[in-house]
């Protein structure tokens, strides 16, 4: 077991770029802590290390996001990342975009529970006829679920929703009617790149 989780901590560290000290600082009170038997700390400091480690990845994707969508500048105070404490995992990237025209924004998270039911629905085209309107899309070569939206005051929004293995990439647009114009804002997101990071 001590084995294990020394290749664990290992496998971790060479994941990361920032606060790797702190990171490091963590998987030592991990190591310590399960040496002295005192489990519970263990545990708690290796989450902890996985929180700092999943942080810096979001800084890393928060960072190829664009900065700017035809018009729409990012709103640097609204930009997001936690490392979540869910068990072992957890990741949440936010970045936020305003406009003359509308508004959008990316979100990027891991573990999304919504995962299960976008990947059914994009496997089996058959759960597509029931919403007219929601569509497959691809975008940047990836199987993605559109979702048109109308409130009542008759502002049309929009929801793309792309699986990355275990993490779902969010876009949301509203303000922009035109369904093409929302898939080239899409394609300004560079989710090869994200993929890269993630992996």
């Amino acid at each position: 077991m001590k084995r294990l989780l020394f290749i664990i901590a290992s496998i971790l560290l060479m994941s990361i770029t920032a606060s790797a000290q702190e990171v490091q600082i963590r998987l030592d009170e991990a190591l310590s802590s399960y040496k002295s038997e005192d489990l519970e700390n263990a545990r708690f400091s290796l989450q902890e290390a996985l929180i700092g480690i999943n942080e810096a990845v979001g800084q890393e994707i928060l960072s190829v996001f664009p900065a700017e969508m035809n018009g729409m500048n990012k709103v640097d105070e609204n930009d997001e990342v936690t490392g979540m404490n869910v068990g072992f995992a957890g990741l949440l990237v936010h970045r936020s975009y305003i406009g003359e025209e509308g508004e959008a924004s990316i979100d990027l998270i891991s573990d999304s529970p919504m995962l299960a039911g976008i990947n059914t629905i994009l496997a089996m085209p058959g759960f597509m006829t029931s919403d007219p309107n929601q569509k497959r899309v691809k975008v940047s070569n990836y199987k993605a679920l559109l979702t048109r939206n109308e409130d009542d005051t008759g502002k049309v929004s929009y929801d793309l929703q792309v699986p990355l293995n275990s993490s779902l990439l969010a876009f949301q647009c509203s303000g922009i009617e035109d369904e093409n114009e929302v898939l080239d804002l899409a394609e300004l997101i560079p989710v090869k790149r994200i993929v890269e990071i993630l992996e």
